[in-house]
């Protein structure tokens, strides 16, 4: 009776090829227009049960928020309630 069969060697593996460079990444396109009102007085509607309407000035957007200032106040609302904007005349 013969003994266990040795392993065989595994074949050399070739070489992985050099990685190309990657192109610098281009600026995303946006994904909205809240950054078109941006520093203007806007009306933004909002669908939280009835409707309601926040006036103020849009400060600033991101992906998901956008800080509105009213009066004193600073408020920061999630793109999602966000039914519309209107910019006011």
């Amino acid at each position: 009776m013969s003994g266990p069969a040795k392993p065989q060697p595994k074949p050399e593996q070739p070489a992985k090829p050099e990685q190309k460079e990657k192109p610098a990444k281009r600026e995303a396109k946006p994904s909205d227009f809240s950054n078109e009102y941006k520093g203007r007085s806007v009306v933004i509607v909002l669908a939280a049960g009835n409707p309601s309407m926040l006036r103020g000035k849009l400060e600033e957007a991101s992906k998901y928020w956008v800080k509105l200032t009213i009066g004193q106040r600073t408020i920061y609302v999630n793109k999602a309630w966000i039914v519309s904007i209107e910019p006011v005349s």
